[in-house]
């Protein structure tokens, strides 16, 4: 007979503690920096004045490329009130928050936030705290290797003065204070701590910008070390963590020169609702300054002129903070691109800060990690005629949800508000853009640098095409190889020497040419050479003398000679669009939709180049 054991040898836990932290390590958090801003929402809530966030490198092989690059460890030191063993002990378990009871008034959730981040970038995290010096130190860890293999409590608390090796940090300084230091470093994601800092000041200078700012002025320092194995580590970066606003309202931000030390965008307009208490949100909507997009009008002198503001140092800035921030407790939760349409480059010159008090969590939609509020941005775009009975008003339909009890019935004004002014916006912004630029392009080469700029922003959004995947060449073997194709394809060779020279010296990445194709049926090719995307107009066809000589005009032609030209020009695009037209009614059915969606790829892709020109 099978002997089985007695009931009180199995484990009848509903859930594997084990497998429960593993599954705690995927839960969600966007990145290291992420990672990190929960460990800087602990230190504010502790009432610190200084957070200092460390990356701790090894030193690698002075002969490699990458030396120093590996980073070790990564701590969070902090000079807020500190904890006592109990409270430190609790602040290890997993939805066992110590300011929980506090979370309506805080920027503090559902009390996961220092195991949960910590586990989610490291096999092992260690606490020390004091309350009076840090010779007097506490010391906790969890170790995911333990866990594993069978320990089920947080150890209890040791005193353990904290290690010299973070002695050097100004936290330690402090009669109170708690340091976080992660090592086992197995899920970060990057291995570098210069790229770990920049990558977390960005993150955590918009989340944290009203804090940072006065009257709080929170100090957030930004650290790199390197451990040589001795008690005293090299410090070789520590820079402050400036704010960074994505409604450009502030002055002394992380945006680039000239708009570093001024606000970028105006106030545009702004509006408060009571749900739960008076005025518990708030919508800010702003609009780019005509300073940051027409040099023309500018009263702030740009360093250099820009065909397209969007390549500027700040148009790129205001590329990544484009969207909805959406604020609860003065902390930003996300950057929702749920009002954005990531295919118009012009998005980056308007934002929005919807800011809500945390009574509103459940309302809002905030998950426990504080990265997302679900409920609220799905109604970007939200529409009460399709959410409406047949027939029904919209004073029936929001007096329905309120029967029903349904969430949408407090945030369908505010959606709708937000969405009218974001429409508002982009006209107007439309109005700045409109009128003499700063330089229209006016010959081949003025195209190809601003063609230049839309290739290297599409690439800066992740938009790789094979020439931004070709090998690294020297400068001399670009213009050689630049230099071979254009004399292949019947370019003199003083001329091809010429032209390869512009390419490379201007540093573009498009080169168009006119050339004779010969017996060629394609009105242009195509080919790339490097990184250098080349476009040949073929003189030989009709094209080329009906569009491209008919548009290029010539000295001291009368307005008659003008206007026939532009006829000339016009019936000849007419032409060419009615020749794709019959090509794709010619094809069979299968090839057609081939082509079909060729056109509107094309289309999509053109309107993205014709965009950094006025209409």
């Amino acid at each position: 007979m099978a002997k089985f054991p007695v009931q009180e040898e199995l484990d009848f836990s509903i859930v594997s503690a084990k497998l429960t932290v593993e599954a705690m390590r995927d839960s969600g958090y966007k990145d290291t920096d992420h990672a990190l801003a929960e460990l800087i929402d602990n230190s504010v809530e502790a009432g610190a004045t200084t957070i200092e966030v460390v990356a701790v490198e090894r030193p690698g092989d002075p002969g490699t490329r990458y030396a120093r690059a590996a980073v070790s460890r990564i701590a969070v030191a902090d000079d807020g009130e500190g904890m006592d063993a109990t409270t430190l002990r609790r602040a290890l378990r997993f939805g066992d928050g110590t300011r929980l009871a506090r979370q309506d008034r805080g920027i503090g959730r559902f009390g996961v936030g220092l195991p949960q981040s910590s586990v989610s970038q490291c096999r092992r995290v260690d606490v020390w705290t004091w309350q009076n010096g840090p010779d007097n130190a506490l010391r906790c860890h969890l170790d995911l290797s333990a866990i594993q293999a069978g320990e089920k409590e947080v150890p209890v608390p040791v005193p353990d003065p904290v290690p010299a090796f973070w002695r050097s940090l100004d936290s330690p300084g402090s009669s109170t204070g708690t340091l976080v230091v992660w090592s086992n470093l197995d899920r970060v994601r990057w291995s570098g701590g210069r790229k770990t800092l920049e990558k977390t000041a960005s993150l955590c200078g918009r989340i944290y910008r009203k804090f940072i700012v006065p009257p709080r002025a929170l100090d957030i320092r930004l650290i790199r070390m390197v451990d040589h194995g001795t008690d005293t580590p090299e410090r070789v970066q520590d820079e402050p963590c400036l704010p960074n606003d994505p409604l450009y309202l502030m002055a002394n931000t992380s945006t680039p020169a000239p708009f570093h030390d001024r606000a970028m965008f105006r106030l545009f307009n702004e509006r408060s609702w009571s749900i739960k208490s008076e005025n518990d949100v708030h919508v800010r909507c702003s609009l780019a300054l005509v300073d940051a997009i027409r040099e023309d009008r500018s009263a702030v002198p740009w360093p250099r002129s820009y065909p397209n503001p969007g390549g500027a140092p700040w148009g790129k800035h205001a590329d990544k903070n484009k969207g909805v921030s959406i604020v609860r407790a003065d902390r930003e939760l996300e950057l929702d691109l749920s009002w954005v349409n990531n295919y118009e480059p012009e998005e980056r010159w308007w934002s929005v800060e919807v800011e809500f008090d945390p009574a509103l969590d459940d309302l809002f939609g905030v998950v426990n990690n504080k990265q997302h509020a679900h409920s609220f941005v799905s109604g970007a775009g939200f529409d009460w005629r399709e959410a409406a009975y047949d027939g029904e008003s919209r004073g029936a339909f929001i007096e329905r949800l309120v029967a029903e009890e349904d969430p949408r019935a407090k945030l369908v004004e505010i959606w709708e508000w937000i969405d009218n002014q974001v429409t508002q916006m982009r006209k107007e912004r439309g109005k700045i853009r409109r009128g003499t630029r700063a330089r229209h392009p006016q010959s081949q080469q003025d195209i190809e640098d601003v063609a230049t700029g839309v290739v290297e922003e599409q690439k800066a959004r992740g938009e790789v095409g094979a020439s931004d995947r070709a090998p690294k060449v020297g400068d001399e073997e670009k213009r050689r190889q630049i230099k071979d194709s254009l004399e292949r394809h019947s370019v003199d060779a003083p001329t091809a020497r010429l032209r390869s020279s512009e390419i490379v010296d201007r540093g573009r990445r498009v080169l168009i040419q006119s050339v004779a194709l010969g017996h060629s049926l394609a009105f242009f090719e195509v080919e790339s050479v490097g990184d250098v995307i080349e476009v040949y107009l073929n003189e030989s066809h009709p094209f080329h003398a009906h569009l491209i000589e008919a548009l290029g005009g010539s000295e001291g032609e009368t307005a008659e000679d003008l206007g026939q030209r532009l006829q000339k020009a016009d019936f000849t695009l007419r032409m060419l669009l009615v020749a794709w037209a019959r090509y794709e009614d010619k094809l069979p059915k299968g090839d057609r939709r081939q082509a079909q969606d060729a056109r509107m790829d094309w289309g999509r892709e053109a309107r993205r180049f014709l965009d950094v020109i006025e209409a």
